[in-house]
């Protein structure tokens, strides 16, 4: 990571501030985001301990605007753009049918609007000065399986996996590699989800399930060095808890046959094949 110009965005606490510290170790030269210019000032501060290549960018990336200055103050300081890691968000949590539109709003646009507002300035800068950069956005396992309570969440997390997996496909011949992670970590934001599942687990009698025995903010850092140091393949979505670290496999099609071993599939073909026989239209 000697000298390569990496944005952070959300990198004044958790995930964002551990990689951020990780990284700038390994000698990067580190971009900090965040809404609170006192925060973002105080990791600068901090990371200037490591060495002196490393500014702070006040903003919010609900904002166009705001995306394209992070990228456009990276590159008026450093020259360019080698990783941009899109880890800013927020949580809304709230059960569907009394979520607010504003609480569906403000996630939405953070994780979605956010993830490609940055991605979009960052890409236009490598690929103007031909640069062989990285993308890394921070998904989340209920992007994949969903999580009651988290609608909002969850659906903007799948949007980045498919966001993830389209970029991959549209800048690798550029040279542009695009990859997510997954975290399952201790932060401000998952600690209420833990709170509510704890409850939960209590009201049932049952122990809290063992996935959400979480890892730290540093395990995440870890993998994401890793990732920068073998660029593994291109759109690929990975999981860390801990010591434990997977991948993501897209979602695969599977037909429904009239031979199918499951009834409710086999009860279905049935019955769409009856309906079709019976099309007037």
């Amino acid at each position: 990571m000697n000298n390569k110009v990496t944005v952070i965005t959300g990198s004044t606490k958790g995930i964002g501030k551990s990689i951020a510290q990780r990284l700038a170790q390994e000698g990067a030269s580190i971009v900090v985001n965040g809404r609170n210019p006192d925060k973002v000032d105080g990791v600068v501060e901090e990371l200037k301990r490591i060495h002196d290549r490393v500014i702070g960018v006040p903003a919010s990336v609900t904002s166009e605007e705001d995306c394209k200055r992070i990228i456009e103050k990276a590159i008026d300081s450093f020259g360019r753009i080698d990783v941009l890691i899109n880890n800013a968000g927020v949580t809304r949590d709230r059960i569907s049918y009394k979520m607010t539109i504003q609480e569906w709003d403000e996630v939405i646009e953070t994780h979605l609007r956010g993830t490609f507002a940055c991605t979009k300035y960052a890409v236009l800068s490598m690929r103007e000065s031909e640069t062989k950069g990285t993308i890394i956005n921070m998904s989340s396992k209920s992007g994949m399986e969903g999580l009651a309570g988290q609608l909002n969440y969850s659906a903007a997390k799948a949007g980045i996996n498919g966001l993830t997996r389209t970029l991959a496909k549209e800048l690798q011949r550029i040279g542009i590699d695009v990859y997510a992670i997954a975290p399952v970590a201790e932060t401000d934001m998952t600690r209420p989800v833990i709170e509510m599942l704890q409850k939960e687990a209590d009201k049932q009698g049952k122990p809290l399930p063992i996935e959400w025995n979480m890892g730290s903010p540093d395990d995440v850092a870890l993998l994401v060095s890793a990732i920068l140091e073998q660029r593994p393949e291109t759109g690929s979505i990975f999981s860390v808890n801990g010591e434990d670290i997977g991948r993501w496999k897209a979602p695969v099609h599977k037909p429904i046959l009239h031979t199918s071993e499951n009834s409710t599939d086999n009860a279905i073909f049935h019955s769409y094949t009856k309906k079709r026989g019976k099309n007037t239209y």
